[in-house]
């Protein structure tokens, strides 16, 4: 083991080194964090030995292996899950750091989070997309927090989401006066019909249409 750590880094991450001997490297540098880190980042590094190490791996380096494309699906999953694991037990900040780079298949894992704050970085992560948002706005657990964190954002906008937030009775009477003018006419007609839906949505449906009209829509 004459190479020093730097050297064996730069090996890995730009050399072409096969299976056999990513695992020479992982019994020379037995006691190095950052060469098993990068070694289980490696395609070609066995799965059965990144196993092993992935549990022993910082929570921002799991959501780093996780994003990470060239690693083997399976360690991204391992990483996944053990990042799931230990989040409750993660300070605010380190949570709200790590949700902001998180993607999206490890978003997933946190559909029923409680917290608006954690909830508001989450819906403001570049990888959040439409069908995530969905899944809370759809989810069996509260939504109230969901929508405080909402609220802040454009996702409300979008008209699959318009329409999910439309049909839950939990949705804020706030939230549905925002969305009506993103929903199409025949739900319009149906929450206007609806005696359950509150008398001031059913009254400012009436005015966005009447609006529409007006200005030849």
């Amino acid at each position: 083991m004459n190479e020093s750590e730097l050297d064996v880094l730069r090996r890995i991450n730009f050399g072409t080194l096969s299976g056999e001997e990513l695992v020479a490297i992982y019994h020379d540098y037995a006691n190095s964090y950052r060469v098993h880190l990068n070694l289980i980042q490696h395609p070609r590094f066995p799965v059965k030995y990144s196993m092993g190490i992935v549990s022993k791996i910082f929570p921002p380096d799991l959501v780093r292996v996780a994003k990470n494309k060239r690693t083997n699906p399976f360690v991204r999953k391992k990483a996944e899950l053990e990042f799931s694991n230990r989040y409750l037990k993660l300070a605010l900040g380190e949570k709200l750091s790590l949700m902001k780079i998180a993607p999206l298949s490890l978003l997933e894992y946190f559909v029923a989070e409680q917290d608006s704050r954690i909830l508001s970085v989450i819906f403001q992560n570049p990888y959040c997309t439409e069908e995530l948002i969905i899944k809370f706005v759809n989810r069996p657990q509260s939504r109230i927090t969901v929508y405080q964190a909402l609220d802040t954002t454009f996702w409300h906008r979008r008209r699959p989401i318009a329409f999910a937030i439309s049909r839950d009775p939990e949705a804020p009477i706030k939230m549905m006066l925002k969305i009506i003018p993103f929903l199409g006419i025949a739900r319009l007609r149906d929450l206007y019909l609806d005696e359950n839906v509150h008398r001031s949505v059913r009254d400012s449906i009436i005015e966005y249409m009447r609006s529409r009209q007006k200005h030849g829509y």
